[in-house]
């Protein structure tokens, strides 16, 4: 078998308690498991609500490469003013041409090979964003053809349009996958092209909660219709990642695996 590069995708962090789980696990996982590329959903980093350049800092310190995003994008509003600065940060590729930052950006491992990771979001649920499928087709024009591998980070609440991007994208990327849902999907594939998908990773954060949020908040919402402030659990987080093995000679993926690692202690 060729030569492959190992690449690490992380679901949604979500706030204090996913960054702790990041912060203990990461390094060990990279040392152990000879990682050369690891991407991360960083749209809920900063208490679940978009991220800054501090809590960024720290998972770019611990060895993520790239931080993919979403919905949540602007909500710390200063990093309007930083996405610009740093090409590790990507966010969907069909926000508003307005929009600072850009959608997709390609990175080198140590090893010296080139991972192209494309940020898309679903139109299905979650607003009136331009087209993806439109978007893909620029990203891909776009990135240089000297790439091993080719990530898409389909940030999307429907799993019909994330399958429909998987199936559109199929024998053109290495890795097609889903965030927004903060549901782990046991539907990782190896499609004939060796294109892979999976519906959507997970998130890395408490699943004693809501998506993330504390109990009593997202559920009194829930029961009484009226608004609700949501709050971030900060303990006892899982993490959701798929690695992928990918032959950068034919940018296919030939190996795939879920990986869960969960809290030391279940809150009470």
């Amino acid at each position: 078998m060729p030569e492959t590069i190992e690449i690490l995708v992380i679901g949604d962090i979500l706030g204090k308690a996913g960054r702790r789980a990041l912060k203990e696990h990461l390094p060990r996982l990279i040392d152990q498991q000879r990682l050369d590329f690891v991407v991360a959903n960083g749209e809920n980093l900063a208490h679940g609500f978009g991220t800054t350049d501090k809590v960024a800092a720290e998972m770019f310190n611990i060895g993520v490469n790239v931080l993919t995003n979403g919905n949540h994008c602007w909500d710390q509003r200063s990093f309007l003013e930083h996405i610009d600065d740093d090409d590790r940060f990507v966010r969907p590729m069909n926000f508003s041409r307005f929009a600072p930052g850009r959608g997709w950006t390609v990175q080198e491992t140590a090893a010296g090979y080139r991972v192209a990771v494309i940020n898309l979001i679903g139109q299905v649920f979650m607003g009136a964003w331009d087209c993806p499928f439109e978007a893909v087709e620029q990203a891909l024009a776009e990135i240089p053809d000297d790439v091993h591998a080719v990530l898409v980070d389909m940030h999307a609440e429907a799993t019909s349009e994330k399958m429909g991007m998987g199936w559109y994208l199929d024998g053109r990327a290495s890795f097609v996958y889903g965030t927004h849902t903060h549901v782990p999907t046991c539907d990782e594939i190896i499609h004939a092209s060796g294109t892979a998908y999976q519906s959507d990773i997970g998130m890395t954060g408490s699943y004693h909660s809501i998506i993330g949020m504390k109990i009593d908040g997202a559920l009194k919402r829930m029961v009484e219709r009226l608004p609700q402030r949501f709050e971030a659990v900060e303990r006892g987080a899982s993490i959701f990642a798929t690695r992928l093995s990918i032959d950068p000679a034919t940018r296919h993926t030939v190996a795939i695996e879920r990986i869960h690692i969960p809290p030391a202690h279940t809150p009470q």
